[in-house]
């Protein structure tokens, strides 16, 4: 898999939530802007709060679509706690709040 095969993931992600709220995911949009793909994910994974993304994404069946799984797939590009964050979430998604 390739960088552009991330981007376009990430960005696949994003369109999916926005289809589903219809609603320009401005904040996540910009947040990538400014620290690139990698780092936008790693601190979202690591966050305490958990993204209205990953709820609206895992409620409608996509929870291989969400920022999680693009991480696990990808996680030659990430830290290992980011990945163990990612794979967490994706193994106990409705015990998060």
């Amino acid at each position: 898999m390739t960088d552009q095969d991330f981007r376009d993931e990430v960005f696949r992600a994003i369109e999916i939530y926005e289809r589903l709220n219809e609603h320009y995911a401005s904040r996540t949009r910009q947040m990538i802007e400014n620290l690139g793909e990698i780092e936008a994910l790693s601190q979202l994974m690591i966050s305490a709060d958990l993204q209205i993304g990953f709820k609206t994404l895992r409620d409608e069946g996509y929870l291989n679509k969400t920022f999680e799984s693009v991480v696990v797939r990808f996680r030659h590009l990430f830290s290992p706690e980011v990945v163990e964050a990612a794979q967490w979430r994706l193994e106990n998604p409705y015990q998060l709040l």
